[in-house]
């Protein structure tokens, strides 16, 4: 462990199912074991994961299970990649689930990798069944957002504004101002010279079009100038596949303030999962509720 961290579920940690809300991050610090096991869950536009997570530190505790996302990608082949992950994992409540797009109610808006019927009404119903997914809902750049909060140096040094970008399939985005977890941004949507950003400075970009650092930098310069003048963050947090090659990527670019990985580097959206269940479960509540 590489930070003495040891987190408590409480009312401050809440999943961030729904549109805008502003959740308080600031765990508790109580004995080990206090928080528990939790199975997180991360789907995204090319694969489905999953692991259980030791809340005390943040991390998992065994290897991450994979399934490939299928080419369909609806509602009810998520739930039953989730039960098959947990029944492999002999897990038996509520899961933590990020999902690649805005949650709204019961339906998830802006999820271009998913089927198109995720934007229906009750489309999210069979996840969050106790018979069905059993899941605790948040979106996928909040989940990593909310680790970030919870474990990382956000959550220890909570001044200012923290823009936490998540490459992958697509670009996410968590807003972390003064501690607090700003949901459903979705920055990855602006667009630039050459398109929206998400479509041409992904980690799927980078792998489809095989993007050298400097490639991808000269397209993802534009985005984090664009934001800077906008919002004017005082750090950047960097996750998703990304994360893996943090070092090389991020170099190529010219950043004004601090830029990281996140703690939890490509599975931070599977401890962020976990932490809005083990919140929701502690009684938090579950904003998506209707």
């Amino acid at each position: 462990m590489s930070r003495d961290i040891e987190m408590e579920c409480s009312e401050d940690i809440r999943d961030n199912e729904g549109g805008g809300h502003k959740h308080s991050s600031h765990p508790s610090h109580p004995s080990d074991g206090d928080a528990g096991v939790w199975l997180g869950i991360d789907v995204g536009g090319t694969s489905i994961k999953g692991a259980i997570v030791d809340l005390g530190i943040g991390g998992l505790t065994r290897q991450v299970l994979t399934e490939r996302t299928p080419p369909t990608a609806t509602p009810g082949d998520v739930v039953a990649a989730i039960r098959r992950i947990a029944a492999a994992m002999q897990w038996t409540g509520p899961v933590g689930v990020a999902l690649p797009g805005m949650i709204s109610g019961s339906s998830l808006r802006h999820a271009p990798n998913l089927c198109p019927s995720w934007g229906q009404a009750d489309a999210l119903t069979s996840l969050r069944a106790p018979n069905g997914g059993n899941a605790v809902l948040i979106n996928d750049a909040d989940a990593v957002g909310l680790a970030e909060l919870a474990y990382g140096d956000a959550g220890l040094n909570g001044s200012g504004l923290t823009i936490v970008l998540t490459f992958g399939t697509g670009i996410g985005s968590a807003l972390l101002y003064n501690g607090d977890l700003i949901a459903d941004s979705e920055l990855g949507g602006l667009s630039g010279a050459r398109g929206r950003f998400e479509e041409v400075a992904s980690g799927r970009s980078i792998s489809t079009e095989s993007l050298t650092a400097v490639e991808w930098a000269g397209r993802a310069q534009p985005f984090f100038d664009e934001l800077q003048a906008i919002l004017n963050p005082s750090r950047w947090v960097v996750g998703g596949g990304l994360s893996d090659d943090f070092e090389k990527f991020a170099s190529e670019l010219e950043l004004a303030t601090p830029i990281s990985a996140a703690r939890g580097g490509v599975h931070a959206g599977i401890v962020g999962a976990a932490v809005a269940a083990c919140g929701a479960s502690m009684g938090a509540g579950n904003p998506l509720s209707p």
